[in-house]
């Protein structure tokens, strides 16, 4: 049992977030930025188990970024509303090869998109309880656009080490 699963295991009735399952910490692969147009929790309606189509907003190349995306990944969506700081909100699953999703995508601002199950999500109703990006993450890993980064990234391995360092440590946060 690696790591992750066993702290999830000692620690399976911690509250931290609304995860229902013990998650695979190897599978996460990205984080990514999101938002809301409007200035609220983007995705907030999804619980545990749900499936949404994951938004990336028109740009260059993101269609190709998007499309690329390994199905089976983990991308854990980091946001910021504009009262506070920024969060570590959702883990979510490609659900889908990036082949299948391509055909339903759309011409508008915010047509591609890639389907993802839900696997973790906050508790909104309690803000203090939803982890801080910063404090989590350590290391500014580049949140100004719409494109997945990889967990792996030259910033994030300067201030962690390794991958598995990464991954253990957001298994404690998540599980």
């Amino acid at each position: 049992m690696s790591e992750c699963s066993q702290k999830a295991f000692r620690d399976s009735t911690s509250n931290k977030g609304l995860g229902l399952e013990i998650m695979d910490c190897s599978r996460l692969e990205y984080i990514k930025n999101v938002n809301d147009d409007h200035d609220i929790w983007a995705y907030k309606i999804y619980p545990v188990g749900a499936y949404f189509q994951l938004n990336f907003k028109e740009g260059k190349g993101v269609d190709n970024h998007a499309f690329n995306l390994a199905k089976g990944s983990f991308i854990i969506l980091s946001q910021k509303l504009p009262e506070y700081e920024r969060f570590l909100t959702h883990v979510v699953e490609l659900v889908n090869e990036g082949s299948e999703d391509k055909p339903q995508w759309g011409t508008d601002t915010w047509g591609i998109f890639r389907w993802v199950k839900v696997h973790w999500i906050a508790d909104f109703t309690d803000v203090s309880r939803i982890p801080l990006d910063p404090k989590e993450m350590r290391a500014n890993w580049g949140y100004f656009d719409t494109k997945a980064k990889l967990l792996s990234s030259r910033k994030l391995m300067e201030e962690w080490g390794s991958i598995d360092a990464l991954r253990a440590h957001l298994g404690e946060v998540f599980n």
